[in-house]
């Protein structure tokens, strides 16, 4: 019986771990440090805990389409850090990249969607492709430490923090603010 009972639970702690792995939990992450954004974004606005923003992609899409804006490349910004903002006042963005300037917009109609513009900057990010929520949720949990962690070593210190969703894959990104122009330099 007790011979019985092992088979079973080495079973299901296999089982488990099968799904794990599917879903990412022991896949290698590796950290980039390289230029990113340049993106022009139009959505809405969100203020509440980040775990309940999912319907405000939902709005974005939803808004997209009727513009007849692709909605192929989301992001989420989260202006806000969880570990210094109650969690009722954390203020994030989520939005349809429309262009890399101004001058891709043309003359595009955004309706009521709110436009944001992420510069280019130096930035650690960490691609992580997945096959479903739960995949993206073990996404978030690993990305986000692994890039808090290089972040520190890297002396970076975040001033966007957001996210490029696209079909089945997230790009996490950690960006410094552009440094400030010296207005003496003119």
């Amino acid at each position: 019986m007790v011979r019985k009972l092992i088979w079973i639970v080495a079973s299901i702690a296999l089982v488990i771990v099968a799904v794990l792995a599917w879903l990412g939990a022991f896949k290698s992450l590796t950290v980039n440090d390289s230029t990113q954004g340049g993106y022009v974004v139009v959505g809405y606005d969100y203020m509440g805990p980040f775990e309940k923003i999912g319907p405000v992609y939902d709005r974005v899409v939803a808004a997209g389409d009727s513009l007849g804006i692709s909605t192929d490349s989301l992001v989420g910004v989260y202006y806000s850090n969880p570990e210094e903002v109650v969690e009722d006042s954390l203020l994030s963005f989520v939005g349809i990249v429309v262009g890399n300037s101004d001058d891709d917009l043309g003359t595009l109609d955004f309706g009521k969607l709110r436009m944001e513009r992420i510069p280019a900057g130096r930035a650690l990010w960490i691609d992580f492709p997945y096959s479903n929520m739960l995949g993206m949720y073990i996404g978030i949990m690993r990305s986000y430490d692994a890039l808090g962690e290089a972040a520190t070593k890297a002396g970076l210190e975040p001033g966007w923090v957001y996210e490029i969703h696209s079909e089945g894959s997230v790009r996490f990104v950690f960006q410094e603010y552009p440094e400030a122009e010296d207005p003496d330099a003119f």
